[in-house]
């Protein structure tokens, strides 16, 4: 008979707070006595890079830095490469596991954890990505794909959700050092060491629009990713100081000022930069959970935010609120739509828009990854992403606008750039945003059009962004007029006769 082993699958929750599958695996190797083993499996898209899947460098990077990090925590940690359920029916072999995981929403999990169930293995999945109920409907019995009416159905929900407490790794039944090695030698490992790691790591940065490919190394530098956090104690200190300084105060008026984003402010270690909370890298990759943010400010105003005359008084952790359930709208989405990645959310623009082709599309995608559109605030943000891995939410906002809009490229190669570039990648926001910008997702407006004069004179009027990013001498003569870039969006999107406003 196989002695029964409780194995927590870390995926992307790299934290002690409010972990559930974490906190559930200890309690049940210390009420089972059952020993207990918490694994990582890197997959080999991770380690080759290959284009069909991507996994940006800015990916690569963090995980080397977070996940030997994460593994300190625990006696025995192991990082075993390989396929996820292939691992784990592996290991099956020797023991009677048991898996313990937090849930996501992408259709390969559910692959993977079907797969293993068929062969009589349990699986655990913890609620977790998702914190509101993901089969929530409106009252006619619809899924939501409105965010303001899902937002008002999910908000008491989100604010009341439960948070498991720490986890203490020293609860866990620890296998014997023998028993640890014999694992060890079932599959190719990687060490817990963060230069070995990388070293194990594809360096190459190639990407896949349509028919091309593109080594971003003959179009940008290798971004600078040493000022970001990589732990869990990091980030919750990263955002204890953002409250501490009332930044969240007054994150409603803030947070998409680009000018405001070129300012510092030292915190003990911490550098404080911009008045956004940065908080988008650790959701990403779990370090900390929106549940935990949110208890965080509820904390530190005293208030739960239930009572409409409360959220009145104070909009600023409201409008945080609000973004985070953005996140959590666009999880939603995609799992009940799971070809959001490359198919339009509006049935209408599946296969209607005739999107610029050839040598051209290739010529203007250049020059927009490149930051040399002649936008400066759009120059300014590509090279803030290029540079940084992280570019500012209302600068993603007008790239997309003007890459689809003006630039007729369609919204798949924009969106596949940042997937590659960007350190804070969420799949689901990052294919919602995209869509939003491309005017054919979740919105109930017909169509924006982005004029990048305009949002540079409202959201960065002193130019300080523009200047940090640019230099003093930034290009200004656009590729495509944004008059002529408007005027051909229209006609491509079937509405040459309407006259929306400019945004």
């Amino acid at each position: 008979m196989k002695e029964k082993l409780i194995v927590y699958w870390s995926r992307r929750d790299f934290r002690l707070e409010d972990n559930p599958a974490l906190w559930s695996a200890l309690e049940d190797s210390k009420m089972q006595s059952a020993p207990f083993i918490p694994l990582f499996i890197i997959e080999e898209y991770m380690v080759r890079a290959e284009t069909n899947f991507q996994f940006g460098y800015p990916s690569r990077f963090f995980l080397a830095q977070a996940l030997p990090s994460f593994t300190e925590h625990f006696d025995q940690f192991l990082i075993a490469r390989g396929k996820g359920a292939e691992t784990l029916i592996t290991l099956s072999k020797l023991y009677d596991i048991s898996i313990y995981v937090n849930e996501d929403v992408y259709i390969d999990f559910y692959k993977q954890i079907k797969k293993i169930r068929a062969l009589s293995i349990e699986v655990k999945v913890f609620k977790d990505f998702l914190t509101i109920n993901r089969e929530i409907k409106s009252g006619q019995g619809n899924y939501y794909s409105v965010f303001t009416p899902f937002k008002n159905a999910v908000w008491q929900e989100f604010l009341t959700s439960e948070i498991k407490p720490k986890s203490n790794p020293k609860k866990g039944l620890r296998l014997s050092n023998e028993e640890f090695l014999r694992i060890e030698k079932l599959f190719p490992t990687v060490p817990v060491n963060t230069e070995m790691l990388w070293n194990t790591f594809s360096k190459n940065r190639l990407i896949q629009v349509g028919q091309h490919t593109i080594d971003l190394d003959d179009y940008t530098k290798l971004p600078n990713l040493a000022d970001w956090y990589y732990t869990e104690k990091e980030a919750l200190s990263h955002f204890s100081a953002f409250l501490n300084e009332q930044f969240l105060s007054h994150y409603k008026g803030n947070r998409n000022s680009l000018e405001k984003d070129t300012r510092e402010l030292k915190v003990g270690k911490f550098t404080l930069r911009g008045r956004t909370s940065r908080m988008s890298l650790a959701l990403a990759w779990g370090l900390v959970s929106a549940r935990m943010l949110r208890k965080m400010a509820q904390d530190h105003y005293g208030e739960s935010f239930t009572d409409i005359n409360v959220i009145k008084k104070n909009d600023g952790p409201i409008t945080f609120f609000s973004e985070l359930i953005w996140r959590e709208f666009y999880k939603y989405l995609y799992f009940h739509n799971t070809d959001l990645l490359t198919t339009e959310f509006q049935e209408k623009f599946r296969g209607t828009i005739r999107w610029v082709e050839g040598p051209t599309a290739l010529k203007r995608f250049s020059a927009w990854v490149k930051g040399e559109t002649g936008y400066p605030v759009v120059d300014a943000a590509m090279k803030q992403l290029a540079l940084s891995g992280w570019m500012h939410n209302r600068s993603r906002m007008i790239v997309a606008s003007i890459l689809t809009k003006n630039f007729g490229v369609d919204w798949r190669w924009g969106q596949e750039y940042f997937r590659s570039a960007l350190i804070d990648l969420d799949e689901t926001s990052n294919n919602g945003g995209w869509q939003w910008g491309a005017s054919v997702g979740a919105d109930q407006k017909p169509i924006r059009i982005f004029n990048a004069e305009l949002q540079a004179k409202n959201y960065d009027a002193s130019g300080n962004y523009q200047k940090k990013w640019n230099g003093e001498n930034p290009i200004r003569t656009p590729i495509v007029e944004h008059k002529v870039g408007r005027e051909e969006a229209l006609k491509r999107y079937g509405m040459a006769k309407e006259t929306p406003r400019d945004y």
